[in-house]
């Protein structure tokens, strides 16, 4: 009788603990349902944050590729040469494209 009363009271502990740091919206279901949900919801924010990063690394990747192409083009509209750009893409490891000689020549 003693074993059995130390197990509800457990019980009682263990319930109370769990809802009361749980949002009410858990409330409505059994412990397990309620922790299994808990669960899923926890995945699924995990799963949506990697996706959101995903997408802000891809963009960001894309909007450097395209400042790069931008950078270029301007180049090429001012007329700088390429020949006056290799140095500064060796010093500071960089890839501007500037006008060759073959489109200065055309």
């Amino acid at each position: 009788m003693k074993k059995e009363k130390l197990i509800l009271k457990f019980n009682h502990i263990l319930f109370w603990w769990y809802y009361k740091r749980v949002p009410v919206f858990f409330h409505k279901w059994t412990i397990l349902k309620s922790v299994k949900i808990l669960v899923s919801n926890y995945e699924h924010a995990e799963y949506r944050y990697e996706g959101l990063e995903k997408v802000v690394r891809n963009a960001s990747k894309r909007e450097t590729e395209m400042r790069s192409e931008i950078s270029n083009l301007q180049l090429k509209l001012m007329g700088v040469s390429q020949e006056v750009i290799d140095p500064l893409n060796k010093m500071f490891g960089v890839n501007l494209q500037g006008k060759s000689t073959q489109e200065r020549d055309n």
